[in-house]
């Protein structure tokens, strides 16, 4: 495969590190990353680690999803989302008026069937669907919120909220960032709206995956740490929604601390985690935020890839057991897990691992492996590094739209 190919992420580094005029060891010093690293990554020789994508994104005054090549326009025009994601824009244009001549909603009672199956569609990163069904709930809710008083006010603003954080990671999770940020903009607005304190972490836990993007990962950490002063009280009682709040808090506050490259932070993060996950006892599908053992299990796993520790990312691996259950609930969880353990496996020689762990990603939660930066980026690696790719990696590649 030719060094110049543009589906390589490094690449894209490369022709925007000419547009800067800067020479690689210019940016490898604005960056603070090392050029022997920089060199393989621009070559295609060693796949762009997400800390290396977010440092060289600011050194060159970009974001991230612009070196990353989101969004993936053709793969997005094909899987028919362009009229979709069209209406979601149109519905974010109004939350803040009441439109007489509009339908009546539905009776809240009803309306809440659609945003949990909504939430259901969001963990099997079924993107499409939700981004289909949701701007006709967001108008819907939009209008209930200005027609309801009091308790049911604030019921429709809850409701909302979180059809928004549905949206906010179809957004984010195909690249489309300014979108996201709108997104992040109306859920904060509705959060406020809803007496639901849950609620207005949760934009905060979003908007800390926001800053993945632009590498101010120091903005993030702040945002989990103002968040978790404030659920602390409520998870000391032993509070069943605020023990997940507190420990989705810890975790991305450790997946943050990892992208800085703290490696002690991140380690005292999880260790936080895993306290709080003790302490509930088990997996526990929550309203706001989902939380327990298994998934802090996952990200141990993620935190070492990002670390770059990837020989104790395939080791911590072995600890991390999929019920039944968990697979049917979260699969999203899963496919992002084997996303993550495919790229440890690369980088440890281990190639027939991560494609197989590639296929796992695949088969827990397609959409997701497909527009997923980091499972493309690994599948390209893997072309690179066999003389003769197997038909199995062949077709995954074309499934992807590589």
């Amino acid at each position: 495969m030719p060094d110049k190919d543009p589906a390589y992420i490094g690449v894209r580094i490369a022709e925007e590190r000419d547009r800067a005029h800067l020479t690689q060891r210019g940016l490898a010093n604005r960056a603070h990353v090392s050029l022997s690293l920089l060199s393989k990554v621009e070559r295609g020789h060693r796949p762009a680690s997400p800390a290396l994508i977010a440092a060289c994104a600011r050194a060159l005054g970009i974001e991230s999803s612009t070196l990353i090549g989101q969004p993936y326009t053709e793969e997005l025009r094909v899987e028919r989302f362009e009229a979709p994601l069209a209406a979601i824009r149109a519905s974010l244009e109004n939350w803040d008026i009441a439109l007489d001549e509009a339908v009546a909603p539905r009776s809240l009672a009803d309306i809440r069937n659609d945003v949990n199956h909504l939430g259901s569609l969001r963990r099997s990163a079924a993107y499409l669907d939700v981004a289909t069904e949701a701007p006709a709930l967001i108008d819907e809710l939009v209008e209930a919120s200005h027609r309801y008083d009091g308790a049911d006010h604030e019921r429709a603003h809850r409701y909302l909220a979180y059809t928004y954080r549905c949206v906010h990671d179809v957004a984010y999770k195909l690249g489309h960032i300014d979108l996201g940020n709108t997104v992040l903009a109306r859920m904060s607005y509705s959060a406020e709206r809803s007496d639901d304190p849950y609620m207005v972490m949760l934009t905060a836990y979003l908007r800390a995956q926001s800053c993945f993007n632009t590498g101010r990962h120091e903005v993030g950490l702040r945002l989990m740490s103002r968040s978790l002063a404030e659920v602390e009280e409520a998870a000391s009682d032993g509070e069943v929604s605020a023990l997940c709040v507190q420990g989705n808090l810890r975790l991305r506050a450790t997946m943050l601390a990892a992208r800085s490259q703290d490696g002690d932070q991140a380690s005292a993060e999880w260790a936080e985690a895993k306290e709080t996950a003790d302490r509930l006892g088990r997996d526990t599908q929550n309203y706001v935020l989902s939380f327990g053992p298994t998934n802090t299990a996952v990200h141990q796993v993620a935190m070492h890839v990002e670390l770059g520790n990837y020989g104790e990312a395939v080791r911590s691996a072995g600890d991390v057991h999929f019920s039944r259950e968990f697979k049917e609930t979260y699969p999203d969880r899963v496919g992002h897990h084997f996303i993550d353990l495919s790229r440890a496996q690369f980088w440890t020689g281990d190639r027939a691992g991560a494609e197989g762990s590639l296929h796992r990603a695949r088969k827990a939660a397609p959409q997701q492996a497909r527009f997923h930066p980091h499972a493309r980026e690994t599948v390209l690696s893997l072309r690179r590094a066999e003389r003769q790719a197997s038909e199995t990696l062949s077709n995954l590649a074309h499934w992807m739209g590589l």
